[in-house]
C-alpha cells in the first residue's frame, strides 16, 4: 500500500512542477500541448522545476515499472493548465498586487473560476425480490 501512496504523490508531483512552465507557456501564447512542453522544456533546463519533473519521473521506474506515459503526463498537465487559465489569470493579478497570499485568500481568488463540484449521488437501490 505504501508503494501505491509514494506512486500516486510522485505523479502529484510531477504534475505541480511542470503547471508552472506550462502557465508560463501559455502566458507566452502556446495554447498547443505540444508546443507548450517543447517551450517548458527548452527554456527550463538544468535546476527546474521542469528538470524537476523529469528527474522524479526518472526515479519512478524504481517504484512504478509500468508508470504513465511521459507524454500522457505533459498532455494532462497541458490540458489541466489551459482548463483553469481564468483562475490563473486572476490568481496572477492579485499575486502582482499583494505578493503573497494565505491559502484561504487564494481559495477565496480562484473558486468562481472553477467548475462547480458534482453534485453527490446516492447509490442505487435495487428493489428486494419478495
Amino acid at each position: 500500500m505504501d508503494r501505491h501512496f509514494q506512486r500516486d504523490e510522485a505523479i502529484q508531483v510531477i504534475v505541480a512542477c511542470l503547471a508552472g512552465p506550462f502557465a508560463e507557456s501559455a502566458f507566452e501564447g502556446y495554447l498547443d500541448p505540444r508546443d507548450m512542453a517543447m517551450n517548458a522544456s527548452d527554456g527550463n533546463e538544468g535546476s527546474s522545476d521542469y528538470a524537476d519533473a523529469k528527474r522524479i519521473y526518472g526515479e519512478l521506474r524504481f517504484l512504478m515499472p509500468r508508470r504513465p506515459d511521459w507524454g500522457r503526463i505533459e498532455d494532462c498537465t497541458a490540458r489541466l493548465v489551459l482548463d483553469h487559465w481564468s483562475a490563473i489569470e486572476a490568481l496572477a493579478a492579485h499575486l502582482l498586487v499583494k505578493h503573497d497570499l494565505q491559502f484561504d485568500e487564494a481559495l477565496t481568488i480562484v473558486a468562481p473560476h472553477l467548475p462547480p463540484m458534482p453534485a453527490a449521488t446516492p447509490p442505487e437501490r435495487h428493489p428486494q425480490p419478495a
